[in-house]
């Protein structure tokens, strides 16, 4: 096969490509579709959409996946009627298109092997078709149907010969758009393809589909006129037609097609012609619909290109240290290699740190991609509950770790459930508590410190604080009824507590937000709560920006070392015993310039093997959801990045450890949980 330019490309690659952009077309055509308002759609993003699902019919044809084409086609149908403005858009078409869309990622999944078995698309093809079966506003164009083209097209001069592998592949997709008729191979370098071919495309979709097998100038196609009554016309199945062509004399090769095409040299004048509409990229710019890409596939990461250069020139430096230390190892003057080891190694040293800086920010990506599942969700379940909802984001550009991305995404989900479910109000319900009909939930990101900060924020009914003290009585939960509301909302997060009226296949069990709680916290995040009656409630998510690899402070206490995050120190102080001050319910505490912070010894959290013998200690300032404390310790040892590894796969969850890390002497040490030791002060 033949890309861009000419060059050969191997199909194998090319089903690994369309995989790829299958994904983020249907991304593309669901985003659009989200946009779409009944009665009033616009024809950019009709366009938009067509073709999209074009593009994604004429490689699934020309790549042997038949059952994407297919639906693809019916897509493409109901998208032509809607396009023609035959009758105006409905909710019903939105649904039918998003349901196909979801068959044909499906079916691409099962082509690329991720699925065993091929999905049951019979349903997306039932509502496209009661869709374009639905009552037209033009009669004219009811009765007129599709419109059906013919063009001769050849092939060449072929550079090569086909394969028969690839000719048939070619036969078999134009097979799927429409019928073909006519075909002749001259398969010797210098030779020519030549066919006809019915279909309801353009030439346009023709040249599409035709550069995958050969370079695009030696494209020729030829607009045929109908006949003006049917005729009974029997197509050539592809292989059989390879082969039974293959066996023609050469010599008579050349006539055979020259009795229905015209001269090559008049088609290259006609392809001329042709060339402003058949060129794929060359559409009016009237109906340009850039696309915004945002589901990357789970197995690949799309990488920068300035992010590899900067990998490849870190590599390079790396390179050039090495020769400069094996040579320092060569010279006989002690001084002068000694002095070139100690030079290539804080050059070692800065090169690593900007390589672990360059690997990290290609597993950075942006927050958009978490957040671009939710419009179609909100669509659906809001449609569902009878509930009208408009989706707002904020700070999605905000990068975070791609691990992250997958892990934050079902907690999110939930919390937007949630929100829509418990939350929002009815229209009626809306209105009668003088709200616009239309409810607003807001989702906004944004950067603190090492952590990402996510929101999640509705202007419906609120927490109803009496009806929670109720359920926490009666669960056993015991709480004052004066207690302040920021400790009463905190009673969501208990399991089996649930403030939904009635259960639901949604809702009500009681066994959602506490498991919510618990992913975050397993992420070494916190989520908090606030509420308002009648004003709508706040949810905010606080989680660490990567999950790989932290700037980190080493501490010690007696012989053991902890690793504390940079991103939560404040400060760091030299305290003497006297300085540390016992207050009646506070305990003990100490003043930082105007401020009393609560103290916490580490060696009374974990002690060590060996006690400390040191009189003199160091207190750093820590700080978690803007709460500080004192973490007093024996010593600083440094500052130093280190890679964290996951203790839960081994061991039971530990409060006050998040991770671990293997220094750079081998030893094993244990990075501190700074929420949880906050919340202990």
């Amino acid at each position: 096969m033949y890309g861009p330019g000419g060059n050969f490309v191997d199909p194998s690659a090319y089903r690994a490509i369309f995989f790829e952009e299958t994904q983020d077309h249907l991304a593309d055509v669901e985003r659009i579709l989200l946009g779409l308002q009944p009665e009033q759609p616009y024809l950019e993003d009709l366009n938009a959409i067509f073709r999209a699902v074009h593009s994604i019919k004429g490689s699934a044809a020309m790549l042997g996946c038949g059952d994407m084409a297919a639906l693809a086609h019916l897509q493409e149908s109901l998208l032509d009627l809607l396009r023609k403005e035959e009758r105006p858009l409905e909710r019903g078409d939105v649904s039918a298109l998003l349901k196909a869309g979801d068959a044909v990622r499906a079916q691409a999944l099962c082509h690329r092997g991720d699925v065993p078995e091929p999905p049951d698309s019979g349903p997306a093809e039932s509502l496209l078709r009661e869709q374009l079966g639905r009552p037209r506003t033009d009669a004219r164009n009811a009765a007129a149907g599709p419109v059906i083209r013919r063009f001769a097209v050849a092939l060449g001069p072929l550079e090569e010969p086909i394969s028969d592998e690839e000719l048939d592949m070619m036969l078999s997709g134009l097979a799927e758009m429409g019928t073909v008729t006519d075909t002749a191979v001259d398969n010797t370098p210098g030779g020519w393809v030549r066919f006809e071919v019915e279909l309801e495309g353009t030439a346009m979709d023709l040249q599409s589909v035709l550069s995958l097998l050969v370079a695009p100038d030696q494209i020729l196609i030829d607009k045929l006129e109908l006949p003006d009554v049917d005729a009974a016309v029997e197509p050539i199945a592809p292989a059989a037609a390879v082969t039974a062509l293959n066996g023609v004399d050469a010599d008579l090769r050349p006539d055979l097609g020259d009795e229905f095409f015209v001269d090559p040299e008049e088609f290259r004048r006609k392809r001329e012609a042709l060339q402003p509409a058949a060129a794929v990229r060359e559409v009016p710019e009237k109906i340009e619909a850039p696309f915004v890409l945002h589901t990357p596939d789970t197995a690949h990461i799309r990488v920068a290109t300035e992010k590899i250069d900067l990998l490849v020139n870190l590599v390079g430096e790396l390179v050039i240290t090495e020769a400069m230390l094996a040579r320092s190892g060569r010279l006989d003057d002690g001084a002068t290699g000694a002095r070139l080891v100690e030079g290539g190694l804080a050059d070692l040293a800065r090169h690593t740190r900007n390589l672990q800086e360059a690997v990290l920010a290609i597993r950075m990506l942006p927050i958009s991609n978490a957040f671009s599942r939710f419009p179609r969700l909100v669509h659906e379940l809001a449609a569902r509950l009878g509930k009208r909802v408009e989706l707002k984001f904020a700070g999605e550009s905000t990068e975070v770790d791609r691990g992250l991305i997958e892990k934050i995404s079902d907690p999110l989900t939930h919390l937007v459930r949630n929100a829509i479910d418990h939350g929002l109000e009815s229209p009626q319900e809306r209105e009668e508590a003088g709200k616009p009909p239309v409810g607003t939930l807001h989702m906004a990101a944004r950067q603190r410190g090492g952590n990402i900060v996510i929101e999640v924020r509705d202007d419906g009914r609120g927490l109803d604080r009496k009806r929670l003290l109720e359920q926490a009585a009666r669960n056993g939960l015991a709480i004052a009824a004066d207690a302040p509301d920021a400790q009463v909302w905190q009673l969501v997060f208990e399991p089996g507590l649930s403030t939904a009226r009635e259960v639901t296949d949604l809702s009500g069990r009681g066994v959602g937000m506490d498991v919510v709680r618990r992913n975050i916290k397993a992420l070494g995040g916190n989520i908090d709560l606030a509420s308002s009656p009648g004003e709508g409630t706040t949810v905010t998510v606080s989680v660490p920006l990567t999950l790989a690899i932290i700037e980190a402070m080493i501490v010690a206490i007696g012989d053991a070392t902890y690793v504390l995050p940079l991103a939560t120190v404040v400060e760091s102080l030299s305290v003497e015993p006297g300085e540390i001050h016992t207050l009646p319910g506070q305990g003990d505490t100490l003043r930082v310039r105007e401020a009393y912070l609560p103290v916490l010894r580490l060696a009374d959290i974990f002690p060590p093997p060996t006690p400390s013998t040191q009189t003199r200690s160091i207190a750093v300032i820590v700080e978690a959801d803007g709460a500080h404390c004192a973490l007093v310790v024996d010593e600083v040892v440094g500052q130093q990045q280190v890679v964290v590894k996951s203790l839960e796969a081994n061991f039971r969850k530990v409060p006050g450890i998040s991770g671990a890390t293997v220094m750079s002497d081998g030893s094993v040490s244990l990075i501190l949980d700074v929420n949880h030791i906050v919340r202990m002060s």
